[in-house]
């Protein structure tokens, strides 16, 4: 966690502004987040780029950025404004990226594991998740499975905190079985 946050100093004037729209702390900021990919996938879908392009224009964005913030938040953020509430809420945030990203090697670790001590089930599941994958992707636009697989990417922090994603899941499926019956 130590590392993460030094890591993350000269952004951690962006990083707050940027959890507290993630973590939905307004009621309008899943409309943001949704507004601003469905405009990103919007300009892909008019433009149609070649997957080169659409790497690179990301990449030379991201190469912006990292050269630009550093300065730009050292001249529109003062050291002094820095508060000791903005600090506790950076550790806050480092601890949850840290517990986040351990759960994730945990997973990798358990795969690994798996894959040594029981190689027909772990075959069988990779197999059999590729296969859907293939059939996933082979039936729906890459472009639509990608604006939605961004889109949950970026709204579920703000579902796990306000402890909606359970209960909408719950609901989506009641609401989908009640309709089905029906039928």
């Amino acid at each position: 966690m130590k590392q993460l946050k030094r890591r993350m100093e000269c952004w951690r004037e962006l990083i707050l502004p940027l959890n507290s729209i993630l973590l939905w702390e307004r009621s309008w900021y899943p409309g943001l987040i949704l507004g601003i990919t469905t405009t990103i996938f919007f300009l892909i879908w008019m433009l149609e780029p070649a997957f080169l392009t659409i790497i690179s224009i990301f990449l030379l964005l991201l190469a912006l950025i990292d050269y630009l913030v550093p300065p730009m938040t050292s001249l529109l953020y003062p050291v002094n404004s820095w508060t000791g509430q903005k600090e506790k809420k950076l550790n806050e945030i480092c601890q949850n990226l840290s517990i986040t990203i351990l759960h994730l090697q945990n997973l990798w670790r358990s795969m690994l594991q798996t894959r040594k001590d029981r190689p027909n089930v772990y075959y069988a599941a990779i197999i059999t998740f590729l296969v859907i994958c293939i059939w996933i992707g082979s039936t729906i636009n890459n472009l639509l499975l990608s604006y939605i697989t961004v889109n949950i990417v970026l709204l579920m922090p703000g579902l796990r905190h306000r402890g909606r994603a359970i209960s909408t899941f719950v609901r989506d499926c009641v609401y989908l079985f009640h309709g089905l019956s029906h039928l």
